[in-house]
């Protein structure tokens, strides 16, 4: 999915640097989150603000309840 996720933004002229930037934190944070390695409600909320369908994503949160993303901070 992390393909599709950059291929959205690329439609709307938007890079996960830019990205990051816009909503205050690093590079890695938005790559980590796009990639799966790392899943940040800030940088998801912002992938979702930016049109990324919410297929492309993966919320542990949605998925697992609230506590899922317990210890992740980005």
């Amino acid at each position: 999915m992390r393909f599709r996720i950059r291929e959205e933004l690329e439609r709307r002229n938007l890079t996960m640097t830019a990205l990051a930037d816009q909503i205050g934190v690093c590079n890695q944070a938005v790559s980590n989150t796009v990639n799966g390695r790392l899943h940040s409600p800030k940088v998801l909320q912002a992938l979702r603000d930016a049109g990324v369908p919410e297929k492309y994503l993966f919320d542990p949160a949605k998925v697992c309840g609230a506590d899922a993303t317990e210890g992740r901070v980005a």
